[in-house]
């Protein structure tokens, strides 16, 4: 069970991944005001509130700021570095190597309806750092094992877990078969054969008498 485990969530890295390798990316300069668009906003222009998060890791994000009826709210020390302008774009203040990153622009829907988002990158082209050292980019960060994992042999990791989801259930239901079968012939005595097709015959029927 824990392989199916690992092989899912191997899995869930590699498609986020291949989203974080196609995404749009931004370079930035330190202390530098970058602006980061929402892209989900050309999805749609319905919505209840938006949000902006900052990936930490792939089941980790940090909320950065919020909109909502016209209220704006701060999260995470945010407060004097992140505004938002036209279509929900993020407006980010003096920037520097720790805002470097994958955001996401969640705009969610009303009840019954779908929830949007995307995906932007953050990097870096030029800032104060030692000469021997080079600020990690997106892709670097999120996806260090798998990137030479082809979406194909993911496809055929899928096909495999069916196949055999399919298999037990078939193993089941004859184990099952099985035991109704011989539950209902200790109850009713019966005594079967098979006829040259391969069909259950009934030959006799026994009652059992109480002594």
């Amino acid at each position: 069970m824990w392989q199916l485990m690992a092989f899912l969530l191997f899995i869930t890295a590699t498609l986020l991944c291949g989203i974080l390798k196609g995404m749009e990316s931004i370079e930035g300069n330190c202390n530098d005001v970058i602006r980061l668009p929402c892209r989900a906003t050309d999805l749609t222009n319905k919505y209840r509130y938006s949000m902006w998060y900052k990936i930490i890791t792939d089941k980790k994000r940090t909320a950065i700021i919020k909109h909502k009826s016209g209220d704006i709210t701060h999260y995470n020390n945010y407060n004097n570095s992140a505004s938002l302008g036209e279509k929900e774009t993020l407006e980010l203040q003096r920037i520097n190597l720790n805002h470097s990153g994958v955001y996401v622009c969640y705009l969610a829907a009303d009840i019954g309806g779908q929830n949007f988002e995307s995906f932007i990158g953050l990097n870096f082209s030029e800032c104060m750092y030692s000469s021997t050292f080079q600020p990690p980019t997106v892709t670097d960060v999120f996806c260090p094992a798998v990137s030479e994992f082809s979406v194909s042999w993911a496809l055929l990791g899928f096909f495999l877990i069916g196949l055999t989801k399919i298999i037990l259930c078939i193993i089941t239901v004859g184990v099952c078969d099985r035991v109704i079968f011989r539950r209902i012939l200790r109850k009713t005595g019966s005594k079967w054969s098979r006829d040259k097709k391969g069909n259950k015959v009934e030959m006799e029927k026994m009652r059992f008498t109480r002594s």
